[in-house]
């Protein structure tokens, strides 16, 4: 009786174990599986965001104001970012760090397991998380806190305590604003002990706190009152979620009264052995998972993936993949002619895609926006207006510090424009990444070697069509450059490419018509399809004298196709809806659609 006894014991024993540590392996598993599977461009956005340099001169810099060291750390594991899986293994396991010192915590203090207080944080970072803004130095700012604390109330009790009360300065010099929470926890703590030392604690633990604000603010570092009171944290990395995160982190610093009410538990009866407590964490956990399913924010997902494809040179890919997921995505579009104008494609099926008749899809205004400079200069890049592409580049540098795109766009313009020691700098920051050694080493062969740059693929065509003559660039309107830069290479196809689609965007078909001999001059073999469009219809409806060419003709389908589109336009003319209707299944991606219905 006694060994059956022991045995039901054993078993009950063993049931509560996988009970408690089930929760906290669900909750790995759903953030690991969402953010692999739903949100993998969550990883994308930030790993090009940063670049982790392995560098003494780095962490210096890292070093040099309060939270630095705690960037500097999440600035190495967002290194890892660059492989999805990675990226989801780090976010899920700081996250159930969180969830697992807020438990031990909790444990601590209440003198019982609690599962709810925990998971519900675990989770509110977790859906902050779901912006690809939000990013992994604010959980780990967290989480470092709550080691910290349960450090300190573990192992620091009684006249030990003194420890972390009098190393706040230390601690505030490596985790920046995020020690702050700190302050607040083991403030509450002591509050909500007993005896006289804990007010002394409490006392000096505020003056500590106040000294190490003021000298740093005044003796030791140059920056703002709000950079001190914050840095690392910022509105923009947390995706403009200021709000939802001081929420958040205001009921983690009250942790210490919270885990102090007393609740009482209730059973459902003998049967039941598992209390009601004991599965909050699972309905947390199923709310989470409902709230996760809203969350994905599929336009992003969209955009970053062609992104990644552009940085990859997968044009032809990009150009499948929208005509597969047709987006309305200016910033996707930009992307999207670049690739057809980098494959040659521009003229002749940008209409396939939405177009901006205001030309936001074909280039970017100058701003100092982020997302606006780190993409804009590709254009100038695409169109040989390399000088302005390493404005664009160098501007993004100074404002938000290097990058991996960004340093390889610096490097390029460099290489192109023969200033090979300038490049040279760039090249061995570049080595000092993580991930990024292998380009470094191919840029390191071009260093020098002329012949080697002209040769290469991507970096020889871009300076043939490099103007020779130089002119003012207007940031502010783009497409105006695109005249005087054919006007010094007129055979640069790039920037005869975007000059007509600029002009079909216009809708200005005789300028289109006026300027087709650019295309003989360039060594077109034929009129481009939306240009012979525009040429076409300009002909057959007589709108003024068409230029003398020499070898480039119309095509007589298109004529075919363009009195097939008339008779149709015609036979429905009393109602423009039903023309479009009528006209969209044949000629939704012509650009006579475009002229009549956009």
């Amino acid at each position: 009786m006694d060994k059956s006894i022991e045995v039901m014991r054993s078993t009950g024993q063993r049931t509560n174990r996988i009970l408690r540590f089930f929760p906290f392996l669900l909750f790995f598993l759903v953030v690991l599986f969402y953010f692999f599977w739903f949100s993998g461009y969550v990883f994308f956005y930030q790993e090009k965001l940063s670049l982790f340099l392995v560098s003494g001169e780095f962490l210096r810099e890292n070093l040099s104001q309060p939270g630095g060291f705690l960037a500097y750390l999440g600035t190495f594991l967002t290194a890892f970012y660059r492989f999805e899986i990675l990226g989801a293994g780090i976010l899920s396991l700081v996250l159930l760090l969180v969830v697992w010192f807020s438990a031990l915590i909790g444990k601590k203090i209440a003198g019982k397991p609690v599962c709810f207080l925990p998971f519900l944080v675990g989770s509110g970072l977790v859906f902050l998380h779901a912006h690809y803004q939000f990013q992994l130095v604010n959980s780990l700012g967290i989480l470092l806190q709550l080691v910290w604390f349960y450090t300190a109330i573990r192992f620091f009790s009684g006249k030990r305590m003194w420890l972390p009360v009098l190393m706040f300065p230390v601690w505030y010099f490596l985790t920046g604003g995020f020690a702050w929470l700190f302050l607040i926890m083991i403030s509450a703590f002591l509050a909500t002990r007993t005896g006289k030392m804990r007010w002394i604690q409490l006392a000096v633990l505020l003056i500590t706190a106040f000294l190490s604000f003021f000298v740093a603010k005044e003796f030791l570092f140059y920056e703002t009152t709000k950079t001190l009171l914050q840095y690392p944290f910022s509105d923009l990395n947390a995706g403009m979620q200021t709000r939802e995160f001081v929420l958040l982190a205001g009921l983690i610093g009250f942790f210490p009264w919270l885990f102090n009410i007393k609740f009482h538990r209730f059973t459902a009866g003998s049967a039941l052995k598992v209390c009601w407590v004991q599965l909050l964490p699972f309905l947390v956990i199923l709310v989470l998972a409902g709230a996760l399913s809203q969350r994905t924010d599929r336009k992003n997902s969209h955009y970053f993936h062609v992104e990644k494809l552009f940085y990859e040179h997968k044009y032809h890919e990009i150009i499948a993949f929208n005509r597969t997921f047709p987006t309305t995505n200016k910033l996707t579009l930009f992307l999207n002619n670049l690739a057809l104008a980098e494959t040659g494609q521009l003229t002749e099926r940008m209409f396939e895609f939405t177009q901006s008749p205001d030309g936001k899809t074909l280039f970017l205004k100058w701003e100092t926006i982020g997302d606006v400079l780190r993409r804009g200069g590709h254009f100038y890049y695409t169109v040989g207006l390399v000088n302005e592409a390493h404005r664009w580049a160098y501007e993004y540098m100074v404002m938000r510090g290097y990058t991996p795109e960004g340093l390889k766009m610096l490097i390029k313009t460099e290489l192109i424009n023969g200033n090979y020691k300038v490049a040279a700098r760039y090249i061995e920051i570049l080595s000092q990444s993580v991930f990024y050694r292998n380009e470094a080493r191919e840029f390191m062969q071009l260093l020098n070697n002329d012949e080697a740059v002209n040769n290469h693929p991507e970096l020889g065509m871009k300076k043939r069509f490099k103007p020779k003559t130089d002119f003012f660039v207007l940031s502010d309107a783009p497409a105006a450059n695109l005249e005087p830069l054919l006007m010094a290479d007129s055979s640069n196809v790039f920037a005869i490419e975007y000059q007509f689609a600029w002009l079909l965007l216009q809708k200005d078909v005789s300028a289109v018509t006026e300027k087709l001999p650019l295309l003989e001059k360039a060594g077109y073999n034929r009129i481009p399809r939306h240009i012979d469009e525009a040429a076409t219809g300009f002909k057959m409806l007589n709108m003024g004298e068409f230029p003398q060419l020499e070898y480039l003709r119309t095509k007589a389908d298109t004529e075919q196709r363009f009195r097939q589109y008339y008779q149709i336009f015609q036979q429905n003319s009393n109602s423009r809806e039903q023309a479009q209707r009528a006209l969209y299944p044949q000629f939704s991606d012509t650009f006579w659609y475009y002229l009549f219905f956009n």
